[in-house]
């Protein structure tokens, strides 16, 4: 078994809020390696040790939940290829979305066993050349880099600071409700990624409509982790501190080009991972019940692109 030991602080977080047993961690990898091997439609998937147990943490060692989750994002890896494919660091397209910064973790936490914190900016982009799908697939792109290398984001979960600043009617418009239950689907059930807290500020005329939507989707304990700040974000600073944030948010950690900077390399350097990662997914004509599709996933056909972009 090959994965990372925990500082003593989240490993007394992994005890106590996943149900965490480093005993049993081998065994547990193991059940989720033998389960893949006799699923005949997953006979591409090779996760490593480091990405198990990241699903693991993230369904608290539930070994069922695990399997299905697991069986999912490798399910969608093929259905979703807006998402899940092209997915190159070095294309010319995702170098130009990588360059804008639109998701960017942090580089410091708040305490040893905090969460991850994270920035989102949507009104970074210029919404007639990017689609929202496009900077999605980069987001998750980060998002997997994520669960392979940072403990905290895997233990303790995720802080999003979502900065609406330059977001229009074109990118709102944009989050169709085929759009949003499909990318909230895609969080809640494909990839192991706890957020604890979201905190939205710099909000746009017509935003409203578009969290309603948003919120239509999701669970009410979600619901309740969305804060919404107006001028004032003295409370904000609660939970994201300003030694942790760059000095564009009242910070005093670095800034936006700094983070922007190190996460286009970061991603560069993944480059052969992702490429590998294209070919590991499900064999929808080898399942041995009927196969996924969006339509019996979504209750809609063919690509969410086709679907909501005119």
């Amino acid at each position: 078994m090959t994965t990372r030991k925990l500082c003593l602080l989240l490993q007394e977080k992994a005890e106590n809020e996943l149900f965490e047993k480093s005993n049993r961690i081998p065994s547990d990898i193991e059940a989720i390696k033998e389960w893949l091997k006799k699923q005949p439609h997953l006979q591409a998937v090779n996760p490593t040790d480091q990405w198990l147990i990241a699903f693991l943490r993230g369904n608290k060692y539930s070994l069922e939940r695990t399997k299905e989750k697991c069986e999912m994002y490798y399910t969608l890896r093929t259905i979703v290829p807006e998402i899940f494919r092209g997915r190159d660091p070095m294309d010319p397209y995702i170098q130009e979305i990588l360059k804008l910064g639109v998701f960017l973790p942090l580089k410091s936490c708040k305490s040893a066993d905090a969460c991850k914190a994270t920035i989102t900016r949507f009104g970074a982009s210029d919404s007639s050349k990017y689609h929202l799908l496009d900077i999605m697939k980069v987001m998750f792109m980060i998002i997997e880099i994520l669960l392979l290398e940072d403990d905290n984001f895997v233990v303790a979960g995720m802080d999003v600071l979502f900065d609406m600043k330059g977001v229009g009617i074109n990118i709102l418009s944009q989050w169709t409700p085929t759009i949003a239950k499909k990318l909230i689907f895609l969080i809640e059930k494909a990839l192991p990624v706890r957020m604890k807290s979201s905190h939205v500020i710099n909000i746009p005329p017509g935003f409203e409509a578009a969290y309603n939507l948003f919120k239509a989707f999701v669970a009410d304990k979600i619901k309740q982790r969305f804060h919404l700040y107006s001028q004032n974000y003295d409370r904000m600073y609660d939970t994201l501190p300003r030694n942790i944030l760059p000095k564009e948010y009242g910070g005093d950690d670095g800034s936006l080009q700094e983070l922007i900077d190190f996460w286009k390399s970061k991603v560069e350097s993944y480059r052969d991972w992702f490429l590998k990662e294209e070919t590991e997914r499900s064999n929808e004509a080898l399942r041995p019940d009927k196969p996924k599709t969006t339509s019996n996933l979504f209750g809609v056909e063919g690509s969410f692109r086709k679907l909501d972009v005119d």
